[in-house]
């Protein structure tokens, strides 16, 4: 993952889930970060936060569907 140096952990496992995956709701990542047991608990807001941060250093973006609910991805470079 280009770009994912000094990142924290919890945000570089942010990326590494997205990665492995279309693209996910904020429910099936926050899920999937609980899952895999590697990461410190987090909150869905703090997620938000984290995800919106990472947008804004272009290492994610939200998809919109059709139905009007947001997914997000890892932006493939």
């Amino acid at each position: 993952m280009k770009g994912s140096q000094g990142l924290e952990a919890i945000d570089q496992g942010i990326l590494q889930i997205l990665s492995l995956y279309e693209h996910l709701s904020l429910s099936e990542l926050w899920f999937e970060i609980g899952e895999a047991g590697t990461m410190k608990p987090i909150t869905k807001e703090e997620l938000s936060r984290r995800l919106q941060t990472l947008r804004g250093q272009g290492l994610v973006e939200d998809v919109m569907l059709e139905d009007g609910k947001v997914r997000w991805a890892f932006k493939r470079i």
